[in-house]
């Protein structure tokens, strides 16, 4: 009669217990677990004066994100009381199967900002059927849609902040020219993108700090090793800061929804604050 092995029994529920605990995590604590990042951004030596941008992505409503949720995000963000509220695309997994359409707007209008509210297009505001909706969700919502446009913003103090919107690069168009067409260089130029690699196409110089998402920082990330996968048009940028020149910045954010599978480990959903100053 062979002996049992109490160590390799004790290590194996240990085992147990810790899979069930990243299980546990990744399924149904950290997709809720929402923070908030804030980061200082200079963008002149001789700053006068300083806005807040707030920034939220691939929200994804559906199955796993629900109405309810955007509502206690809307009342998140109105929180940090942001002079610029800027959402980098992905409103809804797939908007034809998604029953609470006409509500978004009512919901997304609550979103409160000194100096606007900007959107653009992601590959899911195109693809489920998203075509036929999101711009009109969007300019219902008070949103001030860009595709491969520019808007200037003249703040409290003179100062000029020009938002620059790129189309989606995996269903869309986007046209960089176009998109720049009457952008002047002395102004502070704040650039919105869906896929973060596109930014590799646009002279540095050209804008002050691009904010991106799409890639949902990866969703599941693997210590030591990095994130398990990541979309096309974010191989590169994956999430987070990146300096691209002296002066020049892309910001990565996480997302706030999830998308394929409802599972999120060692890589939270995020709002990221920009505190500029000009």
């Amino acid at each position: 009669m062979k002996r049992v092995n109490w160590r390799v029994i004790k290590c194996l529920f240990i085992l147990s217990i810790v899979v069930i605990g990243i299980i546990v995590s990744a399924c149904k604590i950290e997709p809720k677990r929402l923070v908030t990042r804030e980061f200082e951004v200079e963008l002149s030596s001789e700053s006068r004066e300083s806005i807040s941008v707030v920034q939220f992505s691939d929200v994804h409503l559906g199955p796993n994100y629900s109405l309810q949720q955007l509502e206690k995000l809307v009342d998140r963000i109105n929180e940090l009381e942001p002079d610029i509220i800027a959402f980098t695309g992905d409103l809804i997994d797939v908007a034809s199967e998604f029953e609470g359409r006409s509500e978004i707007s009512g919901i997304l209008g609550k979103l409160n900002s000194r100096y606007g509210k900007y959107a653009i297009w992601g590959n899911h505001d195109y693809g489920g059927g998203g075509v036929r909706f999101y711009e009109d969700i969007m300019i219902k919502s008070g949103f001030k849609l860009l595709k491969n446009q520019n808007s200037v913003i003249e703040l409290d103090g003179g100062q000029l902040v020009t938002i620059i919107g790129l189309d989606d690069a995996m269903l869309g168009h986007p046209d960089i020219e176009k998109s720049f067409a009457g952008v002047n260089s002395q102004e502070a130029k704040l650039l919105l993108l869906h896929e973060p690699d596109l930014v590799d196409e646009i002279e540095a110089d050209r804008f002050d700090l691009a904010l991106a998402g799409h890639s949902h920082g990866g969703q599941v990330v693997v210590p030591l090793f990095g994130p398990l996968v990541t979309p096309p048009f974010a191989k590169i940028y994956t999430k987070g800061m990146y300096q691209l020149a002296t002066d020049t910045y892309l910001y990565v954010n996480r997302g706030i929804g999830t998308t394929k599978i409802a599972v999120r480990f060692w890589n939270p959903p995020e709002l990221s604050v920009f505190n500029l100053a000009m």
